[in-house]
């Protein structure tokens, strides 16, 4: 069954939640809500990377963390502990430092939104046998200059891309094991590619690794031709995820993808 992994953003400028979390209180309420909504995972991110957003130094992200991530995790363990739940902590980062620090502290999957260009993380995913999400990307931050060419298939492409990122991991005893694949929708490609992505998400199983999608309320859902919000538009491709057996869905609303959940099952 799908893992849903709720999004924590401790960010003042994240596109849909930005400053919502920004403070130890609120961090640690929406925690709260997002384990009792029924999250399997939490990933908790320090720096928006929405197009514009803010570019940060690995010191200017971990100020932003060192007093909260620190009483997530104990706030996980406790819930885990008194409910006799198995819910992990992800952190969402592409600084090295950060990921060691997140590490040490007890995080248990690394969110790379760069697709692990830097070999101090794969050399240091490789020595402690972490879980890592593999995310296809070109440019770390969203921008729309920077695209994989329009007229291209654009599920090869990705697909020639992970295989090659595979092997090149491998080289430093990255376990293929150890990762989750992410096709990384609205980095790197326009509302269409992410579209053509979804569509043919089955595709991606002959990657065989798990699938893990983050589409959750991104602008490239105002291109879909269906009625309703971000909000509906975002559980709609849920809905399609699920069928198709994806592994693992990245979103804001655990509660209402509890429900659906419930509802496919029924």
């Amino acid at each position: 069954m799908v893992k849903l992994v709720g999004i924590l953003n401790i960010t003042p400028d994240s596109f849909s939640d930005g400053g919502k979390y920004f403070s130890l209180k609120n961090a640690l309420n929406k925690t709260r809500k997002l384990l009792e909504d029924g999250a399997d995972i939490i990933d908790i991110g320090a720096e928006s990377t929405r197009p514009n957003a803010q570019i940060l130094s690995d010191d200017e992200e971990w100020q932003r963390l060192e007093n909260i991530l620190p009483q997530i995790i104990t706030l996980v363990k406790d819930f885990n502990q008194k409910n006799n739940k198995k819910i992990q902590t992800s952190i969402d980062s592409y600084h090295f430092s950060t990921i060691k620090k997140s590490f040490q502290l007890g995080i248990d999957i690394i969110n790379d939104v760069s697709g692990l260009i830097d070999e101090n993380i794969i050399e240091f995913i490789a020595k402690n046998n972490i879980k890592t999400v593999l995310m296809h990307n070109l440019a770390i931050h969203a921008n729309p200059n920077i695209l994989i060419n329009q007229y291209l298939d654009i599920n090869h492409e990705i697909i020639k891309w992970t295989q090659q990122k595979i092997k090149y991991l491998e080289k430093f005893s990255v376990k293929k094991t150890q990762l989750i694949f992410d096709p990384g929708i609205g980095f790197s490609k326009n509302a269409k590619q992410s579209i053509q992505i979804l569509k043919n998400i089955s595709n991606y199983k002959i990657l065989k690794l798990p699938i893990y999608v983050g589409h959750s309320m991104k602008s490239f859902l105002d291109s879909i031709d269906i009625l309703g919000d971000r909000t509906s538009k975002t559980l709609k491709i849920s809905e399609f995820l699920i069928k198709n057996k994806v592994d693992y869905l990245r979103i804001h609303d655990v509660f209402s993808h509890q429900k659906l959940i419930k509802n496919i099952k029924n």
